[in-house]
Order: structure tokens, then C-alpha cells, then sequence
């Protein structure tokens, strides 16, 4: 996935480092440019992965039915809990439901954009840090075609099938709506405030993000929330209800 990509040559040289290795699935969110005469002249021999080309406005809608993905970003983090991978760790995670994003060339992915995904790769360099996108996904693209070129599906828990959502790890649209409930019910019941309530959602996040949960468990998890906020309202009617004086019924 290239996120807020700023020049079109770059698309299509990131389509042939793509194909170069096998890979088909190219996704552009909120691209700054579009797909014209550059890319294709750049792409050589990738113009299939071009016009298959999926286009989206957010990232948030790229990673609906995505279960595991990484960010790509020289740039460290303060969250201790956040993982920070290379791209051959990476790729041996890298399968059906997985997805790779890229940030733009100026700026590279935001600290909200890479909050959205469960682990950072970061390429080793040595004297400078940054590398051209194109140049970034041929050595993400390398590092899966050696690890096999197409490892296994991430595992799921239990014995049942795909389509059981008992079984099936929940997509990043169930756990966004959960962490924006989660969020949402700290703040009702003051366990933080609108301050410290980021830093804290990250926290979850981490420890969320890492037990890997089924849809099954999240939805059991969003109705616990539904049911504390039901009580803690329930609560607040019974304080404030008026109370009966002397001799009053």
C-alpha cells in the first residue's frame, strides 16, 4: 500500500519492484498524483499490477479487511510496546490478510498512520537513513520472495473454519471500531481524560494488537464495554434520583 504518494514515476517503479517478485496487489491511498504515462513508462513489463491498481481516500479503508499490518519508517518511536522488525523478520509473517505500507517520499508515514499498524519495519542502512519508495518495496519484495514467496496464511486460533468468526483473527475495521469504543468508555468513566487518553489507547493497542484476538473475542469484548457504560448510566439515574422526605410515600 503507498500512502499520500507524491510522483507518479514512483508508482510505476514501485509496481516493477512488485512484479519483479511475484506481487500483484497494489493499493494507492489518497495518492497525490495519478497513474499516467510516468508510471507506465517506469513499470516495464508491470502494466498488469497498474491496472489492477485498488484506490482508496483512507488508510482506515485499505486496512478494513486487512489482520496484520506493517509500517515502513526510518523514523523511531517513543512506544516502548510497539514493535520494530526488519524486513526479513517481516516476511516471514507476510500472507493472506497482511499488508505492507508505505509512506509518502517527503514525509513518510505519520505517526497516526503507523499507529494503525502492528509492527514497524525498518530497513538497515548505514550512513543515511532514507531511501526512495520504489527502492524501499523492491527490498521488502525481495526479502518475501526468499522467505518463499508465499508463506503461510497468519495462523487461526482454534480448529474451525475461516468463515467461523470463533476462528477467524479480527480485521483491523473490528478493531478500530473496538479501540474508538474502548476510548470512548475510558473517557465516560473517567479512567482518563481527552489528554492522556491517546497515550493510553496505545497501551491497549500493543497488548491488543499482540494477543492477536479472533472476530469472536473482540465482539465479546465491545459487548463488555457496552455493558459497563450501561451500568455506570445506571448508577448515575440511581444518585440522581430525588429522595423521599419525612411522611412522604
Amino acid at each position: 500500500m503507498l500512502v499520500r504518494t507524491k510522483e507518479s514515476a514512483n508508482i510505476g517503479a514501485a509496481a516493477r519492484a512488485m512484479f519483479n517478485f511475484g506481487l500483484h496487489d497494489l493499493w494507492l491511498v489518497a495518492p497525490r498524483c495519478r497513474v499516467d504515462h510516468r508510471s507506465y513508462d517506469l513499470a516495464t513489463h508491470a502494466e498488469p499490477v497498474l491496472k489492477g491498481v485498488t484506490q482508496v481516500a483512507t488508510l482506515d479503508e485499505a486496512l478494513a479487511d486487512v489482520t496484520l499490518a506493517f509500517g515502513t519508517s526510518a523514523r523511531p518511536r517513543k512506544a516502548e510496546n510497539y514493535q520494530v522488525i526488519t524486513p526479513r523478520a517481516a516476511a516471514a509473517k507476510l500472507g493472506r490478510g497482511t499488508a505492507v505500507v508505505f509512506g509518502p517520499e517527503d514525509h513518510g508515514l505519520a505517526n497516526e498512520e503507523l499507529t494503525r499498524c502492528q509492527a514497524q519495519i525498518v530497513i538497515p542502512t548505514v550512513d543515511f537513513a532514507s531511501l526512495n519508495l520504489a527502492q524501499a518495496v523492491l527490498v521488502v519484495a525481495y526479502e518475501y520472495a526468499q522467505a518463499g514467496g508465499r508463506p503461510e496464511a497468519p495462523a487461526l486460533a482454534g480448529d474451525g473454519g475461516p468463515s467461523d468468526p470463533r476462528h477467524t483473527p479480527a480485521s483491523r475495521d473490528q478493531l478500530e471500531r473496538f479501540y474508538a469504543q474502548l476510548e470512548e468508555t475510558m473517557l465516560r468513566i473517567g479512567y482518563t481524560d481527552d489528554c492522556r487518553a491517546p497515550g493510553m489507547l496505545r497501551v491497549y493497542r500493543g497488548l491488543v494488537d499482540r494477543a492477536g484476538p479472533t472476530a469472536h473475542e473482540v465482539a465479546a469484548f465491545r459487548g463488555l464495554l457496552s455493558q459497563v457504560v450501561w451500568a455506570t448510566g445506571q448508577a448515575e439515574a440511581r444518585s440522581e434520583a430525588p429522595r423521599s422526605g419525612p411522611g412522604e410515600p
